[in-house]
């Protein structure tokens, strides 16, 4: 179903998943980051989203048009809670429907994926949004609220910080695991060899 489903719904579903009853406040902080870090260490976002800096931090305006096509595909479901007498807000909270999908996530883009949910899904919110969220350059680089916030200010951003292409670290990995390498020790000898052979 992978292939049927847009990379901004199965980017959701991915979070919906990881959080049952995720409110959207969170489930867009959670994309923003994702979308963020992918740049800042893959050259690309995981989403096609666009985001407007608001008081709550980035927003993409087509979120609810994400969420009733996952609605439609019968992937999640959403439920706004009543405001309490207290003043509290009402929540709109997204549930995930159990169906499972394909994700279309490359190497990398899970690792992204996995440092956002490890790091992020689970912070006070307040923290969230003033220690990291605001913090971040292209929210920093809005000058009011409603501007299209400049996301590629975050482009290459780690890259150039750790000196490495992250999908080409992981695909190394995954080839040790499965013993498709050979050590430094192993390419001299055979290159010692290789250069007697020739001139010896």
């Amino acid at each position: 179903m992978g292939g049927s489903i847009s990379k901004n719904a199965q980017l959701l579903k991915f979070f919906a998943q990881q959080y049952p009853g995720i409110p959207r406040k969170r489930l867009v902080k959670m994309v923003y980051m994702s979308d963020l870090i992918a740049r800042q260490y893959l050259d690309h976002p995981i989403s096609d989203y666009e985001y407007l800096a608001y008081y709550y931090g980035p927003y993409p305006p087509e979120i609810p048009e994400t969420i009733r096509e996952l609605e439609t595909l019968g992937l999640a479901w959403t439920r706004e809670t009543e405001p309490t007498p207290d003043g509290d807000a009402a929540w709109k909270l997204l549930f995930d429907s159990g169906r499972r999908i394909a994700f279309d996530f490359s190497l990398g883009e899970n690792e992204v994926l996995g440092y956002v949910v490890q790091n992020y899904l689970n912070m006070p919110m307040e923290e969230l949004l003033y220690d990291v969220v605001y913090l971040t350059k292209p929210f920093k680089a809005s000058e009011r609220f409603g501007d299209l916030l400049r996301m590629d200010l975050a482009n290459s951003e780690g890259k150039e910080l750790v000196g490495f292409d992250l999908e080409a670290v992981i695909r190394a990995e995954q080839q040790a695991e499965a013993g498709n390498y050979i050590t430094a020790r192993q390419f001299f000898d055979g290159l010692r060899t290789s250069i007697a052979a020739r001139h010896g």
